[in-house]
């Protein structure tokens, strides 16, 4: 039986050389910006090094592919039985093998078609799908030549389906998978943004995928300048003492923000207004890509999982990012970690400090949205919503019906000091 490694190189395909045309959406570069990075003594030289400020951008393109096969299970092309390694994400190793012996009856597409690979295998996920599929979709539409372009997508959530809409991709033609299928597309295209390699990398494309959405979502000058980022109830990596964190950060008039319970609309409203983010790791802290460049970003993050996914969003974003780590030894079997309260007040007077000095880097029309934004009138039963503008697959903006406008409650109804 030939070694594992023989086989590799038989059988895997880099996506340059399956692919017959690469377009490069953004080519490696010094990465600029002015924003710091300020970490705890606990991260050490080495640790400090691994979430210091990144070299460069990452390079960034697009592979337009001929008659490949679409594990659907797996979200994996194939060209015949070679995989396509850029294309493998969250799948296991026994996964990946089984693909050369498992039997991949396809089912043929529309050769007039141009199938756009719009999510991996972590779509559900919030940050995956902010961070990877939407600017993989947005990219893709946005430079695609084909008169005939189509999605190719799982069966998405509201969420899901909301941030598409304020994109303007709403109406966009989609195959919808079902996961025990495999297809064969005649012309496909796939993005870097939905590798292996993303999470880790600064891009600043994506950039101009999260700008058109912030465009798209009103001003109010009810959000608050300092948010905490509550975490979810089901967090694999919970935080113990949450709540008495919750009630120091109230008395120093931080407000609390659960992203679970905001439409996309009221979340990305909420952190581009705040000057400060604060939040342990988790998916809720990927809307600081909508905070405003300069803005400040505090993130508590657990011994037992250092994961940079955040800070690379920060300096995708030109934040200001500063960390601490907290919590117990690295063989926390239960995942379960606590704060310092003392050092969070410490740091967070340090932070404030540093924002009092530091002016607000927005443009002039950002500064009138921002300034002049009506003011919700609490007697009123809801604001009103002011019709959501949502952009064209072209470059051609156009606005959106006041019918696919979030219709939940105004951003003032939204927050309380205790996130209920």
């Amino acid at each position: 039986m030939a070694s594992s490694a023989t086989q590799s190189d038989v059988t895997d395909l880099p996506i340059g050389e399956a692919a017959h045309e690469v377009i490069d959406i953004e080519r490696s570069a010094p990465l600029d910006g002015e924003f710091d990075i300020t970490l705890g003594e606990a991260f050490g030289p080495e640790l400090g090094g691994h979430f210091g400020r990144q070299e460069a951008t990452g390079a960034v393109r697009l592979y337009r592919l001929r008659e490949v096969t679409l594990d659907a299970s797996l979200m994996l092309l194939l060209r015949g039985r070679s995989r396509i390694t850029e294309t493998r994400f969250f799948v296991t190793d026994q996964e990946y093998y089984d693909t050369l012996v498992k039997p991949l009856p396809a089912m043929r597409l529309d050769a007039k078609e141009h199938y756009i690979i719009g999510c991996n295998r972590a779509w559900h996920d919030y940050y995956h799908w902010l961070v990877q599929s939407l600017p993989a979709i947005d990219l893709s539409l946005r430079y695609s030549g084909h008169n005939s372009s189509t999605l190719v997508l799982s069966s998405l959530r509201p969420w899901q389906e909301e941030s598409l809409a304020l994109l303007g991709y709403q109406d966009i033609p989609r195959l919808t998978l079902d996961v025990s299928n495999t297809f064969l597309l005649p012309s496909a295209e796939f993005s870097d943004f939905l590798g292996s390699r993303m999470p880790g990398m600064v891009a600043r494309t994506a950039m101009a995928t999260f700008r058109r959405l912030s465009r798209a979502v009103p001003w109010t000058r009810a959000a608050p300048e300092a948010i905490y980022v509550a975490t979810a109830g089901t967090q694999h990596h919970r935080l113990e003492n949450e709540a008495e964190l919750i009630e120091l950060l109230d008395g120093q008039g931080v407000q609390i923000v659960k992203p679970e319970d905001l439409s996309m609309a009221e979340q990305i409203a909420a952190f581009r207004a705040a000057r400060l983010v604060i939040g342990a790791h988790g998916v809720g802290m990927s809307n600081i890509v909508f905070s405003q460049q300069g803005s400040f970003v505090y993130e508590l993050l657990p011994r037992h999982y250092l994961s940079t996914t955040v800070n690379r969003l920060a300096q995708t974003a030109a934040l200001n990012y500063w960390a601490d780590i907290f919590g117990g030894a690295d063989d926390n079997q239960e995942r379960t970690w606590r704060v310092d309260l003392d050092s969070v007040a410490a740091r967070l007077a340090a932070i404030r400090e540093r924002i009092a000095v530091t002016p607000r880097r927005e443009s002039a029309l950002d500064f009138l949205r921002r300034t002049q934004a009506a003011h919700p009138d609490d007697s009123a039963a809801a604001p009103a919503r002011t019709p959501v503008a949502r952009a064209a697959p072209a470059a051609t903006e156009l606005p959106v019906s006041e019918a696919t406008a979030p219709r939940r409650r105004g951003l003032a109804r939204l927050f309380s000091r205790r996130g209920s």
